[in-house]
């Protein structure tokens, strides 16, 4: 809806790619000279680092921006390093929908932060989660699940299942998934939050952080990590920023 309908509302041109290799996004924006492009953190973090793509090839691109998971602030420093252009944040999901907070353009953008809530949303956070509720009478939440008795939606509030933080200066921070909470020893540990530090370590090109049993703890943190880093440098780095 916000590619197409909203991009033809607004006298723009939508161009929908066939390709979503970051040779064959280039290509398209190179050949289409496209302004304003929106793409997952791990397209942006194969745009950086192909060195088959030159910076000419995205010197159309007014603003570039990512949603759909977490975009470490490591993927953001190689991408703007390269292309000159600063990366920016949302969060939204299709049971709000669509989008919820979002990046100031003219910046600042904030570590770890997807922006401010839009101004037609109440979004608060209850027990850790982020909920999102009608601000005025421009929002109407979901009904619900199809076929499903228990609803994220109660009382006119979403309860979307992430987990976050609002700061004091109003930017949304995004943890994790409550369903993919870590309990280790009694303590709550999320996945994004360790793949976030290990991300920053060079030669780190992806990470996934799972939970497996443990007789003493119940579960152990576990890190599975693509790339030529150092095992003792993760552990170090690890160690002195979680």
């Amino acid at each position: 809806i916000l590619t197409t309908l909203l991009t033809a509302q607004a006298g723009g041109t939508a161009i929908v790619m066939d390709r979503i290799d970051s040779t064959g996004v280039a290509e398209r924006i190179r050949d289409e000279r496209v302004t304003l492009f929106n793409g997952p953190p791990a397209l942006l973090h194969s745009l950086a680092h192909d060195d088959s793509i030159a910076a000419s090839d995205l010197a159309s691109l007014e603003e570039v921006w990512t949603g759909g998971a977490d975009c470490p602030e490591a993927i953001r420093r190689a991408f703007e390093d390269k292309f000159g252009l600063p990366v920016l944040a949302t969060y939204g999901l299709t049971e709000a929908p669509t989008i919820v907070a979002i990046d100031p353009v003219e910046g600042p953008h904030v570590s770890g932060a997807s922006g401010h809530p839009l101004p037609h949303l109440d979004v608060h956070i209850v027990d850790e989660e982020i909920c999102v509720a009608a601000a005025d009478d421009r929002y109407k939440p979901m009904l619900g699940y199809w076929n499903q008795s228990e609803t994220a939606v109660r009382d006119g509030v979403l309860h979307t299942g992430d987990v976050g933080f609002i700061d004091d200066d109003g930017y949304l921070h995004v943890k994790d998934r409550k369903s993919l909470l870590i309990i280790r020893g009694g303590a709550n540990v999320y996945p994004a939050e360790v793949e976030r530090v290990l991300q920053e370590v060079d030669g780190v090109v992806a990470s996934a952080v799972i939970g497996v049993p443990d007789e003493r703890l119940g579960e152990r943190v576990v890190a599975l990590v693509e790339g030529t880093a150092d095992e003792d440098a993760l552990r170090v780095h690890c160690e002195a920023n979680l």
